[in-house]
């Protein structure tokens, strides 16, 4: 049927067309509808559909995401009992691991970790189970002008793969049997803020100073560090513009684009901070709470030791939280408190050396 004919169809009375033709007009009509409002630009709507249970009743796309089951999770690891919908949300979710943490909460405790762990969101972080290989880029070389019907040879550019495993981080913090008049909120936020600080600081440690054997490996063993990727300052002697100079000579340009400095509290303060170049200008400047040394910004971190720092594009250093921040519990009938075990499974390496260089403090 045209689109003539539709249009003439579509003007006559209801009544006086056979049911058959009305069908086909008005899903005709329908059809030329919604190819108008594509070629107008207009949006689809996509329908999803749930899974079915086999009861006859929908189940939710995330059986984890649902409120009776965050509730009946955060009841179940206190040894409470739970009401009808949330033993319905606990049997729903059983196929796919009955004990997994709830979405809402997992997203808390790793939010809480990047904010209490800011190196998480400087690194490359990825999400992957078991072990993984990753490629990163290497050496990158520049565009080059070609002549015409010249045959053109392609550059020599390379990926690093970087290939990480997965180590346990675990916190065990035990509480006594008051925990069960807390509600299920002030419950979900303790747990919340007493795991994942304890995770986010042995996270950060190892983001700086793992040493690569039987753990993580840390942005401190990146290289060898020698005249060619570090500035050392005598034992006796103090910091100078100069050496901060010296040191981002240092690192190449090609990862001054995510170039920043990562160094304790103390470090920036007595260290940093009087600093002045030839013009008197401080090399240190503030913009709403964050500081710059000579435009890089500023990272804090008590992991880094006392007067030394590391500049670098921390893009180029690979992690993985390979999944959930996982919670275990157990009754301890000796003491009548509860114990609750934060598990995190974590690795990391420096991808590329030459991305950062460190300032030394000598130690004789």
């Amino acid at each position: 049927m045209t689109a003539a004919e539709i249009r003439r169809a579509g003007s006559r009375k209801p009544h006086s067309l056979p049911k058959s033709d009305a069908g086909l007009i008005a899903a005709a009509v329908k059809r030329n509808g919604i190819l108008d409002n594509i070629a107008k630009g207009a949006g689809i709507v996509s329908r999803s559909f749930q899974q079915n249970n086999g009861d006859g009743n929908a189940a939710p796309d995330d059986p984890f995401g649902t409120p009776e089951y965050r509730s009946a999770w955060l009841k179940n690891i206190r040894r409470l009992p739970l009401n009808d919908a949330e033993k319905r949300a606990f049997s729903n979710a059983t196929g796919a691991g009955a004990e997994a943490i709830p979405t809402q909460t997992a997203n808390e405790i790793i939010g809480k970790v990047k904010t209490l762990a800011p190196m998480l969101n400087e690194v490359t972080l990825l999400h992957v189970k078991g072990a993984v290989k990753f490629a990163i880029e290497g050496t990158n070389n520049a565009a080059t002008i070609h002549t015409e019907n010249a045959s053109i040879a392609a550059a020599a550019d390379t990926l690093t793969t970087v290939s990480l495993s997965g180590y346990e981080i675990v916190k065990l913090v035990q509480i006594s049997d008051t925990v069960m008049t807390m509600s299920i909120t002030a419950f979900e936020s303790w747990i919340v803020n007493m795991l994942a600080e304890a995770i986010a600081c042995k996270v950060e440690d190892l983001l700086i100073n793992g040493t690569g054997v039987s753990q993580p490996k840390g942005i401190d063993k990146a290289n060898t560090w020698g005249v060619t990727n570090s500035v050392t300052v005598a034992k006796a002697g103090a910091l100078s513009a100069a050496n901060v100079q010296t040191l981002i000579g240092l690192l190449p340009s090609g990862y001054d684009r995510n170039g920043k400095f990562v160094m304790n509290k103390k470090t920036l303060f007595t260290d940093f901070m009087p600093l002045q170049d030839n013009s008197k200008n401080h090399i240190v400047t503030v913009q709403n709470n964050a500081y710059f040394v000579y435009g890089y910004p500023v990272l804090l971190s008590d992991y880094v030791a006392d007067h030394e720092a590391f500049l670098g594009d921390f893009k180029k250093v690979c992690a993985n939280l390979a999944e959930n921040i996982g919670v275990k519990s157990a009754y301890d009938i000796e003491t009548n408190s509860y114990k609750y075990s934060g598990i995190a499974i974590f690795d990391c390496a420096p991808a590329i050396g030459e991305a950062i260089v460190k300032l030394v403090k000598a130690t004789a």
